[in-house]
Protein backbone atom coordinates (compact mmCIF):
# COMPACT_ATOMS: atom_id res chain seq x y z
CA UNK A 1 0.00 0.00 0.00
CA UNK A 2 1.46 3.33 -1.09
CA UNK A 3 0.67 5.18 2.11
CA UNK A 4 2.42 2.52 4.20
CA UNK A 5 5.52 2.78 2.04
CA UNK A 6 5.49 6.54 2.55
CA UNK A 7 5.06 6.11 6.30
CA UNK A 8 7.88 3.56 6.48
CA UNK A 9 10.19 5.78 4.47
CA UNK A 10 9.34 8.77 6.64
CA UNK A 11 10.10 6.89 9.87
CA UNK A 12 13.41 5.59 8.50
CA UNK A 13 14.41 9.05 7.35
CA UNK A 14 13.41 10.50 10.72
CA UNK A 15 15.57 7.93 12.51
CA UNK A 16 18.57 8.87 10.37
CA UNK A 17 18.01 12.58 10.91
CA UNK A 18 17.61 12.17 14.66
CA UNK A 19 20.78 10.09 14.87
CA UNK A 20 22.69 12.85 13.08
CA UNK A 21 21.01 15.63 15.00
CA UNK A 22 21.48 14.25 18.50
CA UNK A 23 25.00 12.91 18.08
CA UNK A 24 26.57 15.41 15.69
CA UNK A 25 24.79 18.68 16.54
CA UNK A 26 24.59 20.56 19.83
CA UNK A 27 21.28 20.37 21.68
CA UNK A 28 18.99 23.24 20.61
CA UNK A 29 18.26 26.05 23.02
CA UNK A 30 14.68 26.05 24.26
CA UNK A 31 12.57 29.25 24.29
CA UNK A 32 12.83 31.43 27.37
CA UNK A 33 9.47 32.45 28.92
CA UNK A 34 8.76 36.13 28.32
CA UNK A 35 6.20 36.92 31.04
CA UNK A 36 6.79 38.79 34.29
CA UNK A 37 6.44 35.74 36.52
CA UNK A 38 8.94 33.01 37.33
CA UNK A 39 7.57 29.54 36.58
CA UNK A 40 6.85 26.77 39.05
CA UNK A 41 5.91 23.16 38.30
CA UNK A 42 4.27 20.45 40.42
CA UNK A 43 3.06 16.91 39.74
CA UNK A 44 0.08 15.42 41.57
CA UNK A 45 -2.92 13.18 40.99
CA UNK A 46 -6.62 13.31 41.71
CA UNK A 47 -8.96 10.37 42.21
CA UNK A 48 -12.67 9.63 41.96
CA UNK A 49 -13.40 6.02 42.84
CA UNK A 50 -11.36 3.81 40.52
CA UNK A 51 -10.49 6.76 38.25
CA UNK A 52 -7.13 8.42 38.79
CA UNK A 53 -5.79 11.33 36.77
CA UNK A 54 -2.13 12.40 36.95
CA UNK A 55 -1.63 16.14 36.48
CA UNK A 56 1.44 18.21 35.66
CA UNK A 57 0.89 21.83 36.70
CA UNK A 58 2.80 24.94 35.60
CA UNK A 59 2.00 28.09 37.56
CA UNK A 60 3.16 31.68 38.19
CA UNK A 61 5.91 31.61 40.81
CA UNK A 62 7.52 34.29 42.94
CA UNK A 63 11.02 32.84 42.60
CA UNK A 64 13.12 30.93 40.09
CA UNK A 65 15.40 29.49 42.78
CA UNK A 66 15.36 25.74 43.36
CA UNK A 67 15.58 22.48 41.43
CA UNK A 68 14.55 22.79 37.79
CA UNK A 69 12.32 20.27 36.03
CA UNK A 70 14.11 18.33 33.23
CA UNK A 71 12.97 18.76 29.63
CA UNK A 72 12.73 15.02 28.97
CA UNK A 73 13.09 12.70 31.95
CA UNK A 74 14.58 9.22 31.52
CA UNK A 75 11.34 7.25 31.95
CA UNK A 76 9.59 9.44 29.40
CA UNK A 77 12.46 9.22 26.90
CA UNK A 78 12.45 5.43 27.22
CA UNK A 79 8.69 5.22 26.56
CA UNK A 80 8.94 7.66 23.65
CA UNK A 81 11.88 5.75 22.19
CA UNK A 82 10.05 2.44 22.45
CA UNK A 83 6.99 3.92 20.74
CA UNK A 84 9.07 5.27 17.86
CA UNK A 85 11.57 2.40 17.65
CA UNK A 86 14.51 4.66 18.55
CA UNK A 87 17.36 4.43 21.08
CA UNK A 88 16.34 6.21 24.29
CA UNK A 89 19.67 8.08 24.28
CA UNK A 90 18.46 10.05 21.27
CA UNK A 91 15.52 11.51 23.14
CA UNK A 92 16.58 11.87 26.76
CA UNK A 93 17.15 15.52 27.65
CA UNK A 94 17.86 16.09 31.33
CA UNK A 95 18.89 19.71 30.87
CA UNK A 96 17.02 21.98 33.30
CA UNK A 97 13.90 23.62 31.98
CA UNK A 98 12.77 27.10 33.07
CA UNK A 99 10.30 25.66 35.60
CA UNK A 100 11.29 25.15 39.25
CA UNK A 101 9.83 22.15 41.06
CA UNK A 102 7.35 23.24 43.77
CA UNK A 103 8.50 26.85 43.67
CA UNK A 104 6.66 29.33 45.88
CA UNK A 105 3.56 30.52 44.02
CA UNK A 106 2.98 34.13 43.10
CA UNK A 107 0.30 35.87 45.14
CA UNK A 108 -3.20 36.45 43.81
CA UNK A 109 -5.79 34.44 41.91
CA UNK A 110 -4.85 33.19 38.45
CA UNK A 111 -6.99 31.82 35.61
CA UNK A 112 -6.78 28.07 35.03
CA UNK A 113 -6.23 26.27 31.72
CA UNK A 114 -6.74 22.52 31.31
CA UNK A 115 -4.44 21.04 28.65
CA UNK A 116 -5.03 17.72 26.87
CA UNK A 117 -2.24 16.21 24.80
CA UNK A 118 -2.58 14.40 21.46
CA UNK A 119 -3.67 10.76 21.19
CA UNK A 120 -0.87 8.47 22.36
CA UNK A 121 1.25 11.43 23.47
CA UNK A 122 2.17 12.70 26.95
CA UNK A 123 1.44 15.51 29.38
CA UNK A 124 4.67 17.48 28.81
CA UNK A 125 4.50 17.45 25.00
CA UNK A 126 4.03 21.27 24.96
CA UNK A 127 6.34 22.03 27.87
CA UNK A 128 7.80 25.26 26.45
CA UNK A 129 4.32 26.60 25.73
CA UNK A 130 3.15 25.76 29.24
CA UNK A 131 6.12 27.66 30.66
CA UNK A 132 5.19 30.71 28.60
CA UNK A 133 1.55 30.62 29.73
CA UNK A 134 2.57 30.30 33.39
CA UNK A 135 4.99 33.20 33.05
CA UNK A 136 2.06 35.28 31.76
CA UNK A 137 -0.09 34.56 34.81
CA UNK A 138 -1.94 31.31 33.99
CA UNK A 139 -2.06 28.06 35.95
CA UNK A 140 -1.89 25.25 33.38
CA UNK A 141 -3.03 21.77 34.41
CA UNK A 142 -1.85 19.20 31.86
CA UNK A 143 -3.63 15.87 32.19
CA UNK A 144 -2.37 12.36 31.60
CA UNK A 145 -4.99 9.78 30.59
CA UNK A 146 -3.89 6.40 31.97
CA UNK A 147 -3.81 3.64 29.32
CA UNK A 148 -4.43 6.25 26.60
CA UNK A 149 -1.34 8.41 27.18
CA UNK A 150 1.98 7.08 25.92
CA UNK A 151 2.96 6.74 29.57
CA UNK A 152 1.39 7.93 32.82
CA UNK A 153 2.99 7.99 36.27
CA UNK A 154 1.02 7.74 39.50
CA UNK A 155 1.89 9.30 42.85
CA UNK A 156 3.94 6.24 43.85
CA UNK A 157 5.98 6.42 40.66
CA UNK A 158 4.32 3.41 38.98
CA UNK A 159 4.30 3.72 35.19
CA UNK A 160 1.22 2.86 33.10
CA UNK A 161 1.69 2.54 29.34
CA UNK A 162 -0.69 3.04 26.43
CA UNK A 163 -3.03 0.09 26.16
CA UNK A 164 -3.57 -0.31 22.41
CA UNK A 165 -1.37 1.84 20.13
CA UNK A 166 -2.48 2.03 16.49
CA UNK A 167 -0.84 -0.38 14.06
CA UNK A 168 0.71 0.92 10.84
CA UNK A 169 -2.26 -0.45 8.88
CA UNK A 170 -4.70 1.36 11.18
CA UNK A 171 -2.66 4.57 10.85
CA UNK A 172 -2.86 4.29 7.06
CA UNK A 173 -6.63 3.73 7.18
CA UNK A 174 -7.11 6.63 9.59
CA UNK A 175 -5.05 8.96 7.38
CA UNK A 176 -7.11 8.04 4.32
CA UNK A 177 -10.41 8.61 6.14
CA UNK A 178 -9.09 11.87 7.60
CA UNK A 179 -8.03 13.16 4.19
CA UNK A 180 -11.39 12.43 2.57
CA UNK A 181 -13.32 13.81 5.54
CA UNK A 182 -11.23 17.01 5.58
CA UNK A 183 -12.14 17.71 1.94
CA UNK A 184 -15.82 17.13 2.58
CA UNK A 185 -15.88 19.28 5.73
CA UNK A 186 -14.14 22.18 3.98
CA UNK A 187 -16.67 21.96 1.14
CA UNK A 188 -19.70 22.09 3.46
CA UNK A 189 -21.95 25.12 3.02
CA UNK A 190 -24.34 24.60 5.94
CA UNK A 191 -24.31 23.13 9.43
CA UNK A 192 -26.27 20.12 8.15
CA UNK A 193 -23.69 19.51 5.42
CA UNK A 194 -20.89 19.82 7.99
CA UNK A 195 -22.54 17.19 10.21
CA UNK A 196 -22.99 14.84 7.25
CA UNK A 197 -19.37 15.31 6.16
CA UNK A 198 -17.91 14.89 9.63
CA UNK A 199 -19.94 11.77 10.42
CA UNK A 200 -17.10 9.65 8.96
CA UNK A 201 -15.12 10.59 12.09
CA UNK A 202 -17.52 8.51 14.18
CA UNK A 203 -17.88 5.36 12.07
CA UNK A 204 -15.77 2.36 11.10
CA UNK A 205 -12.24 2.67 12.47
CA UNK A 206 -13.36 5.84 14.28
CA UNK A 207 -16.48 4.36 15.89
CA UNK A 208 -14.92 4.37 19.37
CA UNK A 209 -13.95 8.06 19.19
CA UNK A 210 -17.08 9.57 20.81
CA UNK A 211 -16.70 7.22 23.79
CA UNK A 212 -12.98 7.98 24.06
CA UNK A 213 -13.64 11.72 23.94
CA UNK A 214 -16.20 11.28 26.71
CA UNK A 215 -13.70 9.27 28.78
CA UNK A 216 -11.07 12.01 28.45
CA UNK A 217 -13.70 14.67 29.18
CA UNK A 218 -14.68 12.74 32.32
CA UNK A 219 -11.04 12.81 33.45
CA UNK A 220 -11.11 16.60 33.00
CA UNK A 221 -14.28 16.76 35.08
CA UNK A 222 -12.59 14.75 37.85
CA UNK A 223 -9.87 17.41 37.91
CA UNK A 224 -12.39 20.26 37.79
CA UNK A 225 -14.36 18.80 40.68
CA UNK A 226 -11.17 18.46 42.72
CA UNK A 227 -10.15 22.12 42.35
CA UNK A 228 -12.48 23.52 45.03
CA UNK A 229 -10.92 21.33 47.74
CA UNK A 230 -7.36 21.14 46.40
CA UNK A 231 -5.92 23.17 49.28
CA UNK A 232 -7.34 20.56 51.68
CA UNK A 233 -6.67 17.35 49.75
CA UNK A 234 -3.25 18.47 48.45
CA UNK A 235 -2.01 21.01 51.05
CA UNK A 236 1.60 20.73 49.82
CA UNK A 237 0.77 22.12 46.38
CA UNK A 238 2.18 25.67 46.30
CA UNK A 239 -0.57 27.06 44.04
CA UNK A 240 -3.59 25.38 45.67
CA UNK A 241 -4.96 28.70 46.96
CA UNK A 242 -4.20 30.66 43.78
CA UNK A 243 -6.73 28.95 41.45
CA UNK A 244 -9.45 31.22 40.06
CA UNK A 245 -12.41 28.84 39.69
CA UNK A 246 -14.44 31.51 37.85
CA UNK A 247 -11.94 31.74 34.98
CA UNK A 248 -11.30 28.26 33.59
CA UNK A 249 -10.43 27.47 29.99
CA UNK A 250 -9.42 24.38 28.03
CA UNK A 251 -6.94 23.80 25.23
CA UNK A 252 -5.37 20.81 23.58
CA UNK A 253 -3.47 19.51 20.59
CA UNK A 254 -4.82 17.07 17.98
CA UNK A 255 -7.20 14.63 19.73
CA UNK A 256 -6.74 16.69 22.89
CA UNK A 257 -8.01 19.69 20.95
CA UNK A 258 -11.15 17.73 20.11
CA UNK A 259 -11.57 17.11 23.84
CA UNK A 260 -11.15 20.83 24.59
CA UNK A 261 -13.92 21.63 22.09
CA UNK A 262 -16.13 18.93 23.62
CA UNK A 263 -15.70 20.56 27.03
CA UNK A 264 -16.63 23.95 25.57
CA UNK A 265 -19.92 22.49 24.32
CA UNK A 266 -20.74 20.36 27.34
CA UNK A 267 -19.23 21.74 30.55
CA UNK A 268 -20.43 25.16 31.77
CA UNK A 269 -17.32 25.56 33.94
CA UNK A 270 -15.29 26.02 30.75
CA UNK A 271 -15.54 29.67 29.69
CA UNK A 272 -13.33 29.49 26.57
CA UNK A 273 -11.55 26.73 24.65
CA UNK A 274 -8.78 26.51 22.08
CA UNK A 275 -8.08 23.57 19.80
CA UNK A 276 -4.66 23.15 18.19
CA UNK A 277 -4.97 21.59 14.71
CA UNK A 278 -7.84 19.19 15.27
CA UNK A 279 -11.30 18.10 14.22
CA UNK A 280 -14.44 18.82 16.21
CA UNK A 281 -16.59 15.69 16.39
CA UNK A 282 -20.34 16.03 15.66
CA UNK A 283 -21.35 14.10 18.80
CA UNK A 284 -19.64 16.82 20.88
CA UNK A 285 -21.79 19.62 19.45
CA UNK A 286 -24.67 20.96 21.55
CA UNK A 287 -26.94 23.99 21.41
CA UNK A 288 -24.76 26.00 23.80
CA UNK A 289 -21.03 26.57 23.65
CA UNK A 290 -18.30 28.61 25.24
CA UNK A 291 -16.25 30.53 22.66
CA UNK A 292 -13.95 28.23 20.66
CA UNK A 293 -10.89 29.05 18.59
CA UNK A 294 -9.08 26.54 16.35
CA UNK A 295 -5.46 26.96 15.25
CA UNK A 296 -4.42 25.22 12.01
CA UNK A 297 -1.41 24.63 9.83
CA UNK A 298 -1.82 24.51 6.06
CA UNK A 299 0.85 21.85 5.47
CA UNK A 300 -0.03 18.17 5.68
CA UNK A 301 2.24 15.78 7.57
CA UNK A 302 3.17 12.61 5.60
CA UNK A 303 1.56 10.20 4.99
CA UNK A 304 -1.46 12.56 5.07
CA UNK A 305 -2.25 14.51 1.91
CA UNK A 306 -4.62 17.04 3.46
CA UNK A 307 -4.21 19.51 6.30
CA UNK A 308 -7.06 20.17 8.73
CA UNK A 309 -7.16 23.88 7.83
CA UNK A 310 -10.64 25.38 7.94
CA UNK A 311 -12.46 22.05 8.48
CA UNK A 312 -14.52 23.64 11.29
CA UNK A 313 -15.34 26.93 9.56
CA UNK A 314 -18.98 26.09 8.77
CA UNK A 315 -19.60 24.90 12.33
CA UNK A 316 -17.94 27.87 14.04
CA UNK A 317 -19.69 30.35 11.76
CA UNK A 318 -23.05 28.84 12.73
CA UNK A 319 -22.54 29.19 16.49
CA UNK A 320 -24.01 32.09 18.43
CA UNK A 321 -21.08 32.57 20.81
CA UNK A 322 -19.13 35.79 20.40
CA UNK A 323 -15.42 35.33 20.08
CA UNK A 324 -15.17 32.14 17.99
CA UNK A 325 -12.15 32.24 15.72
CA UNK A 326 -9.89 30.29 13.39
CA UNK A 327 -6.21 30.98 12.88
CA UNK A 328 -4.06 29.67 10.03
CA UNK A 329 -0.27 29.45 10.37
CA UNK A 330 1.14 29.44 6.86
CA UNK A 331 3.77 26.77 6.35
CA UNK A 332 2.96 24.95 9.61
CA UNK A 333 2.26 21.23 9.90
CA UNK A 334 0.53 19.24 12.64
CA UNK A 335 3.56 18.72 14.86
CA UNK A 336 4.55 22.40 14.73
CA UNK A 337 1.93 22.78 17.48
CA UNK A 338 4.07 20.75 19.92
CA UNK A 339 7.63 20.81 21.25
CA UNK A 340 8.70 18.75 18.23
CA UNK A 341 8.69 22.22 16.68
CA UNK A 342 11.99 22.86 18.50
CA UNK A 343 13.91 19.82 17.23
CA UNK A 344 16.37 20.70 14.45
CA UNK A 345 16.18 18.81 11.15
CA UNK A 346 12.69 17.35 11.48
CA UNK A 347 11.22 19.63 8.79
CA UNK A 348 13.39 17.88 6.21
CA UNK A 349 11.48 14.61 6.68
CA UNK A 350 8.07 16.24 6.71
CA UNK A 351 7.38 15.90 10.43
CA UNK A 352 7.02 19.68 10.64
CA UNK A 353 6.44 22.34 8.01
CA UNK A 354 8.72 25.03 6.66
CA UNK A 355 7.53 27.70 9.07
CA UNK A 356 10.34 29.17 11.16
CA UNK A 357 10.15 27.43 14.58
CA UNK A 358 10.92 30.58 16.57
CA UNK A 359 8.22 32.49 14.70
CA UNK A 360 5.80 29.57 15.22
CA UNK A 361 6.48 29.55 18.95
CA UNK A 362 6.04 33.30 19.32
CA UNK A 363 3.04 33.60 17.01
CA UNK A 364 1.13 30.63 18.46
CA UNK A 365 1.72 31.91 22.01
CA UNK A 366 0.48 35.34 20.91
CA UNK A 367 -2.75 33.82 19.63
CA UNK A 368 -3.31 31.56 22.63
CA UNK A 369 -2.64 34.30 25.16
CA UNK A 370 -4.62 36.83 23.16
CA UNK A 371 -7.65 34.55 22.98
CA UNK A 372 -7.73 33.67 26.68
CA UNK A 373 -6.80 37.22 27.74
CA UNK A 374 -9.76 38.46 25.67
CA UNK A 375 -12.24 36.19 27.41
CA UNK A 376 -10.71 36.36 30.90
CA UNK A 377 -9.24 39.87 31.02
CA UNK A 378 -11.23 41.83 28.44
CA UNK A 379 -8.37 42.61 26.04
CA UNK A 380 -8.90 42.77 22.24
CA UNK A 381 -8.52 39.60 20.19
CA UNK A 382 -5.26 39.50 18.21
CA UNK A 383 -5.59 40.03 14.47
CA UNK A 384 -3.75 38.78 11.41
CA UNK A 385 -0.04 39.38 10.91
CA UNK A 386 2.31 38.27 8.15
CA UNK A 387 2.20 34.49 8.07
CA UNK A 388 -0.84 34.23 10.34
CA UNK A 389 -4.40 34.58 9.03
CA UNK A 390 -7.14 35.17 11.61
CA UNK A 391 -10.85 34.67 10.90
CA UNK A 392 -13.29 35.87 13.56
CA UNK A 393 -16.82 34.49 13.82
Amino acid sequence: MKVLKILGGTILALVLVLVGVFFLMPAPEKPVPTGRYAVGISEFEVKDGATWVPVTAWYPASTNEGTAFPYMDTYLAEAFAQQQGLPAALLEDTRPSHAVINAEAAEGKHPVLLFNHGFGSFATQNLTQMEELASQGYIVLSLSHPMHSMVSKNAEGVLVYQRAPLTQEEIAQAVDIGDRTSKAMRASQSFEQWVAASSALEAGLFKSMPATIQEWASNNEVVLNALVSLSTTHPDLPFANQLDAERIGALGHSFGGSVAAHLAFNNPQIKAAMSLDSFIYPSSVSDQSAPICVLYGDTSTPPAQESMAWVNKTLLASLASEGNCEVLFKGAAHMNFSDVNHLPGVSFVGLTGQIDPKFMHQASNRQILGFFDHHFKGTPLPGSVDGVEVVLH
